[in-house]
């Protein structure tokens, strides 16, 4: 009788340690794995998974609540393997959005310059000029471009206004491009900063109105 309970407990022990071993018989709470799973779905979060991957993100976030369900239960074996899949569910959720950001930075570069009818859905703003204001501190304004080399685009946008881009009126209402092409913006920084180290100033702006109104 003695033999076989203590053949018994032999087993009992051989069995234990091969749990153990094989790490699917979860005796104390996974805590290491609820961890890494919280950390990898709020990684998932933060790069935009919700709208890049989100049966993805759905599925690793369900898979991670029902592991936290099941280690308040006592179930540490099922919340285990359940917080395991909610971490490899989130990293995925990780390489799909941070593949899909990539891919839409790629096709923004090589967006091309919309055509003068598409250009033209964006709509225009207005802006008043103020006292002491001049082109250069009113594209300075971050309600307008925020950068003050772009003040050429006011400039051809309004040439029927404005006669010399150094003498604007106060009470002049401007029109303001909200969505300029890249090739404009260049365009304009260029004649910017070419017009700032010459002497021919007024001529150097009519040489750049003449690219979009040629005589």
């Amino acid at each position: 009788m003695k033999f076989h309970t203590s053949n018994r407990i032999f087993k009992y022990g051989i069995s234990a340690l091969s749990c153990s071993l094989i790490i699917g018989c979860a005796t104390a709470p996974p805590m290491q794995e609820m961890s890494d799973a919280r950390q990898s779905v709020e990684a998932a979060e933060s790069v935009g998974a919700e709208e890049h991957a989100p049966v993805a993100l759905d599925s690793a976030q369900h898979l991670l609540t029902r592991a936290q369900n099941d280690l308040e239960a006592g179930d540490f074996e099922e919340a285990q393997k359940e917080a395991i899949a909610a971490r490899e569910a989130a990293r995925q959720a990780v390489t799909i959005s941070q593949t899909k950001q990539t891919e839409q930075n790629k096709a923004e570069l090589t967006k091309p310059d919309p055509t003068p009818e598409q250009a033209a859905i964006a709509e225009p703003i207005t802006y008043i000029v103020n006292k002491n204001d001049s082109l250069w501190k009113i594209a300075a304004k971050d309600s307008v471009y925020g950068d003050p080399w772009l003040w050429p685009l006011i400039f051809k946008n309004n040439a029927d206004v404005i006669k010399k881009a150094d003498i604007i009126n106060p009470g002049l209402t401007l029109t303001i491009e909200t969505e300029p092409s890249p090739t404009d913006v260049n365009t304009a920084i260029q004649h910017a900063k070419h017009r700032n180290s010459t002497s021919a100033k007024y001529q150097d702006d009519s040489s750049y109105l003449n690219q979009y109104n040629p005589q």
